[in-house]
């Protein structure tokens, strides 16, 4: 239950990655719903985040109006000189961020962005400032998951983005933690598939050749299995002429080599009909233009482009990855396949492409469920009670 606000509650969201992935996209979109929530004068939050790969993430804050600062965050990474550099930097990047927390007066340290947010979270305890820790991951490398056990115990409360994560988490963080469940939001008024959209010429053109647009939103990783997209088409070859695979997202430095050995394999397969887009500032014009929406993802808490996607009444083939199961009921509202079967995705694909009314159906269901359970205002509101209870309640 939401209650009054004795006072403005101040909260330093920090993500120690800059770049503009799901969990950026996530907590851009909840400050700007508390922004514009009845308590948008109670509630002020500011984002820290580091210069490093963040073009996308500040054009992002930008053009929503919420206000950032920039830190010099040293990555951690498997490189050893790198990893020497994280150790030697950790303690004077983590005494800087307490002395700014401490400066601006904040009430609440929210890490998010992933499991491994450590210096938001020891920066907090010696500003003395009470932080929540969100999990939204389900993989922790296991040369950390001692510390995640004795990280979770230094925060007030840890909230998740699935439910998958909650158990993912449940061995490795205290039993006796205060939680909360907060899933991804979707803006379903702004994820609208009746607004009529600038529609790009490759796009166009593949239209008013009448093919069929299969697609995923997604920044270019390993994670998200874009491998196995690409075995799909290759499998789906006798459909050549019928569809094409498009890919959005950004390359980001580190998946270089990853995304090079993709384009290896299109050229050296003879794939004609897979295409990288790279990164769109606005994806509503390319969802809206897509067929049939497919997640290939190995790992997911609770995937934010899917539901975008669904929101905007596609068809979606998904591998079981965060709280898919939980939403999606297999055959009625989209199609769930175990990850990396390669054979039922390309089978429910199939099916899909030869089905034009069961693409209408599953994607009218799709947006009602968004609709009825991700919703901004609901996750608005969750974060509205959290942040509350926190500064009143979590010692």
């Amino acid at each position: 239950m939401i209650k009054n606000f004795e006072h403005t509650i101040r909260v330093a969201n920090i993500n120690e990655e800059g770049r503009l992935g799901g969990p950026q996209m996530r907590m851009a979109l909840v400050a700007s719903g508390l922004g514009k929530s009845e308590f948008n004068k109670k509630i002020d939050i500011t984002f820290i985040f580091p210069k490093e790969d963040s073009k996308e993430f500040r054009e992002r804050c930008d053009a929503i109006g919420i206000k950032y600062f920039l830190f010099s965050f040293t990555k951690i990474s498997r490189n050893w000189i790198n990893i020497l550099k994280y150790l030697i930097l950790f303690p004077f990047e983590v005494m800087k961020l307490a002395n700014f927390l401490k400066k601006h007066s904040f009430d609440i340290v929210h890490a998010s962005g992933g499991s491994q947010q450590f210096k938001g979270i020891i920066a907090a305890k010696i500003a003395k400032i009470k932080v929540v820790w969100e999990m939204n991951d389900t993989y922790a490398p296991f040369v950390f998951r001692n510390m995640y056990f004795l990280f979770s115990r230094l925060v007030n409360c840890l909230v998740f983005g699935s439910n998958r994560t909650k158990e993912y988490y449940k061995n490795i963080t205290p039993k006796n933690k205060k939680n909360f469940l907060i899933h991804s939001p979707v803006n379903v008024n702004f994820y609208d598939p009746l607004f009529n959209f600038p529609i790009e010429e490759f796009i166009k053109r593949s239209i008013d050749e009448k093919k069929i647009i299969i697609g995923t939103v997604a920044n270019v990783s390993p994670v998200k299995d874009l491998k196995l997209l690409l075995k799909i088409a290759k499998e789906l070859s006798s459909y050549l002429n019928k569809i094409i695979f498009i890919v959005v997202g950004s390359v980001h430095n580190t998946q270089r080599n990853y995304y090079e050995n993709l384009l290896d394999d299109i050229n050296r397969e003879g794939v004609k009909n897979f295409f990288f887009l790279g990164p769109r500032t606005d994806v509503r014009p390319l969802l809206k233009a897509m067929d049939i929406y497919v997640c290939c993802s190995k790992n997911e808490s609770s995937p934010l482009s899917l539901l975008e996607a669904m929101a905007m009444k596609k068809a979606i083939v998904s591998t079981d990855v965060g709280d898919v199961k939980n939403f999606i009921n297999n055959g009625i509202d989209g199609f769930i396949v175990k990850n990396g079967d390669d054979n039922s995705l390309t089978t429910y694909l199939k099916k899909l492409i030869d089905d034009p009314k069961l693409r209408f159906d599953l994607g009218e269901s799709a947006r009602k469920i968004v609709k009825d359970k991700f919703d901004l205002k609901i996750c608005v509101d969750n974060h509205l009670e959290m942040y509350q209870k926190i500064v009143n309640h979590y010692k």
